[in-house]
């Protein structure tokens, strides 16, 4: 037997390129930087590249070098392609080439920046810039006045200010590698005018004075003045002088305006030239001063005159007398007076540098008649006395006198004598006339002649006196009568009751009381020489009838009983009686009796009059009578009481019933439930209950001589259905039990019942039963009802059908995971009734910490994943009939390689030794084997080299 081998064959595979790499350099580079760009990638045979930027090429080698320009950025894209594989990798960097920035400049908005308006300034600049930056003094603007553009090229300062906005400003451009400024930028701010200011001096001057007025305003740059006076322009100067004369007088305004803000601020003043006063004189208002009237005096005075002042006797005037027009010019002296208004009397005017004085006025005042005085004597006299008046007044110039009697003129002399006889009786009146003050006087005198009185009669308003009633007497009189004064039993009258006319000529007496008021009564009349008496006059008072009193008796009686009514009553003179009953007449004499029956009971009314007085009297008496009650029935407002609803009983009965009584189980009815009606007639329970208010409930009528009570009632209380209960309680089956429910509900009368399946009556009784299959999933309802209380009560119960569960499955990863790279997640997919998800690895519960579930548990995670969580991993599936597991799932973990161990570990060697040297390393998949010598890859090999 024969054997031979070839030579051995080694295959050179080749393979590649793997990922092309671009060597880590920056991306960003200023212009003149030396760049060099360099690629690799792993293949065989070794890979040709090709270097292309912006998409054209610059180079076939691995390294490309420049010298970096602005013409050098853009995207540079390395290609490596094995031309035996066909395959071709490309890997790409983005340069970025910055060149240095020129210096910036500030452009402005506005040739003048103008305090309070809007002020911009741009960053003007060219080349590749990043970013803005602005400087306010060194400092980065702050402040909600100041507002960046969104690219910050622009700084705005909105309502400039001459302090706050001065600068200096600079501005600085940026990019990666580059930053420049801007010369500093300082800010001439026009502001103002400010408030326009003129120096302050007098606003008065004298013709012939020297006047300089000077304005000054705040201003950059500085203010141009122009002065008007009265609105014309005088000078365009900041300061203006001239020598006052009344020409001069007016209103002085300095305009300081600004011509670059555009402003212009005024200020005045008013100046007032005065020259001297002439004596100034006094006018009056009437050639005559008459006391008690006004009187004017008026300073006339001409030139610039501000105030005018008076003087009397050489002071200020005072007193409310003294009365000054708003100017003063005029002065009024109210109600002149003989003694204090003479005088003198001066005026002066003045104005602020000029005065001078009226030569001094005196008054002559006229006055009078004073009054009119008649020289004192009596007024009353008898026919015979000798009578003298006299008249007197003062007054300038003296009076003349004239003497009057009833109005007719009976001398011209102050004195006036006469005999007095009746004719003679009167008014004299004394006239006391002035000519030059228009006035007249006059005194009057009442002068009475008197005769012998006659003797008076007493008249009176009624025939007859009546009690309680006015009354009124009149004393009847003729004569000269001065007085009438009256007499009561020797008395002169008193009391509130007794009223006397104005003249006392009628005596009234309010409201006559028969004892106080008989009497006798006279009357008296006078003057002031006579008198005279009337006879004595007695009154007979007619009075009552007083109060009607029904001798006391009792009100109520029962039938047959004897019955006595008796009345009396006070009376002048005596009363007449009458007897009613129910408003008709029964009787006619003080007393009347009867025996009881019930037509007889009624209102029984005694009437007591008087003819003389008009007056009547009733006194009234209610008598009752009483017949046996009859037995009382009760009757309800419901045919049946129906739980927590109200229910009323009514006490029925017929017959004179005063009072109505209840009893429950034999007890008066207590409790806030209970309530009686005001008459006790019907009786409310509120919310009957089924335990507690069934009784017997009794009512009872009375009246005060008889009695009855109906016969016991006993409630039958409906009520419910309360909550049905379902039994059994199980609420999940399994396909093809056999299901039986049970409803009851505890209900007066019982209840009737219904079952409902998803809301479809499928039972009218209280039990359903069924054999189950899946589409019995769902809520079965008990329905119980009640017609009698109308009341309705549902119970409802949630029933599952579980089938049984088909395998699950477990979704994996596509791919095997990598050691402490990969994180796997596996799930657990089944179709059915799934209540509960489960994971068994290596057939235990997993439990390592790394091990994630999700809340429902149907997927687990395994994180940090190690080869230790290699295995055969199970999900089960359960719901409370059936479960199911899936197939198991082994779980691969690629991982290594780990350190390579080099057997033997021997170092040292003889030369020409045979060498053998063995590699091993623990990896899934195995690992690949490549050894080098002196950093140089050495021959094919795999994990044993021999040599």
């Amino acid at each position: 037997m024969f054997s031979n081998r070839s030579d051995p064959f080694t295959l050179d595979v080749a393979y590649g390129p793997d990922i092309a790499t671009i060597v880590h350099t920056p991306d960003v580079y200023p212009t003149g930087a030396n760049i060099t760009l360099s690629c690799s990638a792993t293949s065989n045979p070794p890979v040709q590249f090709t270097w292309l930027h912006n998409g054209q090429p610059v180079s076939n080698s691995a390294t490309f070098s420049f010298i970096a320009s602005l013409n050098h950025a853009g995207t540079y894209t390395c290609t490596a392609s094995n031309s035996f594989t066909g395959l071709t990798r490309n890997a790409t960097k983005n340069l970025i080439i910055y060149a240095p920035l020129s210096k910036p400049t500030i452009v402005t908005s506005n040739i003048t920046a103008v305090e309070t308006k809007d002020f911009s300034m741009t960053c003007q600049a060219t080349g590749q810039i990043h970013t803005y930056r602005w400087f306010i003094n060194g400092v980065a603007p702050a402040g909600s006045r100041i507002q960046l553009s969104p690219d910050k090229k622009i700084l705005t300062i909105p309502n400039l200010t001459r302090r706050d906005n001065k600068g200096p400003y600079v501005c600085e451009i940026e990019n990666p590698l580059f930053s420049n400024r801007s010369d500093p930028f300082t800010l001439d701010v026009a502001y103002g005018p400010d408030i326009a200011m003129i120096v302050r001096t007098q606003d008065v001057y004298p013709t012939g004075a020297n006047i300089t007025l000077s304005c000054s305003a705040i201003s950059n740059p500085p203010v141009q003045f122009t002065w008007l006076q009265n609105g014309q322009p005088v000078s365009n100067s900041a300061t203006f002088s001239f020598i006052a004369s009344l020409n001069h007088a007016g209103t002085y305004t300095c305009i300081a305006s600004n011509s670059f803000t555009g402003l212009a601020c005024t200020a005045n003043k008013t100046l007032i030239i005065y020259a001297p006063l002439s004596k100034p004189t006094i006018l009056t208002s009437n050639r005559t001063a008459v006391e008690t009237k006004d009187f004017s005096l008026t300073c006339q005075g001409t030139g610039q005159i501000h105030a005018y002042r008076w003087f009397i006797n050489g002071l200020a005037p005072s007193g409310s007398r003294i009365q000054l027009s708003p100017d003063k010019k005029i002065l009024t002296i109210g109600n002149l007076t003989r003694r204090e208004n003479k005088g003198p009397y001066v005026c002066e005017i003045e104005n602020p540098l000029f005065r001078n004085r009226s030569d001094p006025f005196t008054l002559n005042v006229t006055y009078g008649p004073d009054i009119a005085t008649i020289a004192h004597s009596v007024d009353e006299y008898p026919i015979g006395a000798n009578i003298t008046l006299s008249c007197s007044a003062v007054s300038n110039p003296p009076v003349q006198f004239t003497w009057l009697h009833n109005g007719q003129p009976v001398s011209n002399s102050a004195t006036f004598s006469f005999i007095a006889s009746m004719t003679l009786s009167g008014t004299y009146t004394c006239n006391a006339a002035n000519s030059l003050t228009g006035l007249t006087r006059s005194a009057t005198k009442n002068v009475i002649i008197y005769a012998p009185l006659s003797k008076p009669t007493i008249v009176t308003s009624n025939i007859t006196a009546v009690e309680t009633k006015d009354f009124s007497f009149t004393c009847q009189a003729t004569g000269q009568i001065h007085t009438y004064r009256w007499f009561i039993n020797g008395l002169a009258p008193s009391g509130s009751r007794i009223q006397l006319s104005p003249d006392k000529r009628t005596l009234t007496i309010r409201n006559l009381i028969r004892t106080e008021n008989k009497g006798p009564y006279e009357c008296e009349i006078q003057n002031p020489f006579y008198s005279n008496r009337s006879d004595p006059f007695t009154l007979d008072v007619a009075y009552g009838p007083d109060t009607a009193t029904i001798v006391r008796t009792v009100d109520e009686y029962p039938i047959g009983a004897n019955i006595t009514l008796s009345c009396s009553s006070k009376s002048n003179p005596p009363v007449q009686f009458t007897w009613l009953h129910n408003g008709q007449p029964v009787s006619n004499s003080a007393t009347f009796s009867f025996t009881a029956s019930l037509s007889l009971a009624g209102t029984y009314t005694c009437s007591a009059a008087n003819s003389f007085t008009g007056l009547t009297r009733t006194a009234t008496k209610n008598v009752i009578i009483y017949a046996p009650t009859s037995k009382p029935t009760i009757i309800t407002s419901n045919i049946a009481p129906v739980e927590n609803k109200d229910f009323s009983m009514t006490c029925q009965a017929t017959g004179q019933n005063h009072t109505y009584r209840w009893f429950i189980n034999q007890s008066a009815p207590s409790g806030s439930r209970l309530q009686l009606s005001p008459d006790k007639r019907t009786f409310t329970i509120r919310s009957v209950t089924r335990r507690e208010n069934k009784g017997p409930y009794v009512c009872e009528i009375k009246n005060p001589f008889y009695s009855n009570r109906s016969d016991p009632l006993t409630l039958n209380v409906t009520y419910g259905p309360d909550t049905p209960v379902i039994v059994p309680t199980i609420d999940a089956y399994p396909i093809g039990a056999n299901i039986t429910l049970l409803c009851s509900a505890v209900s007066n009368p019982p209840a009737q019942f219904n079952w409902l399946y998803n809301g479809q009556q499928v039972s009218n009784s209280a039990t359903f039963s069924t054999i189950t299959f899946l589409s019995q999933s769902g809520t079965y309802t008990c329905h119980a009802s009640n017609s009698f209380t109308g009341l309705q009560a549902t119970k409802d119960m949630n029933i599952t059908i579980y089938g049984p569960l088909s395998r699950p499955i477990i979704n994996s990863p596509n791919r095997i995971p990598v050691e402490n790279i990969d994180t796997v997640s596996l799930t657990c997919n089944a179709t059915g009734q799934v209540r509960t998800y489960q994971w068994f690895i290596n057939n235990r519960a997993p439990t390592d910490n790394r091990i994630q579930l999700t809340r429902d548990k149907r997927t687990l995670t395994v994180g940090s994943l190690t080869r230790e969580h290699e295995g055969s991993y199970v999900c089960e599936i359960k719901n409370p009939f059936y479960s199911n597991r899936s197939d198991p799932f082994t779980l691969n973990v690629y991982y290594g390689p780990d350190n390579a161990i080099i057997l033997p570990k021997v170092d040292r060697y003889l030369v020409g030794t045979n060498i053998t040297l063995s590699c091993s390393a623990k990896s899934k998949p195995p690992a690949k084997f490549i050894w080098f010598h002196k950093g140089k890859k050495w021959r094919p090999s795999n994990e044993t080299l021999s040599y």
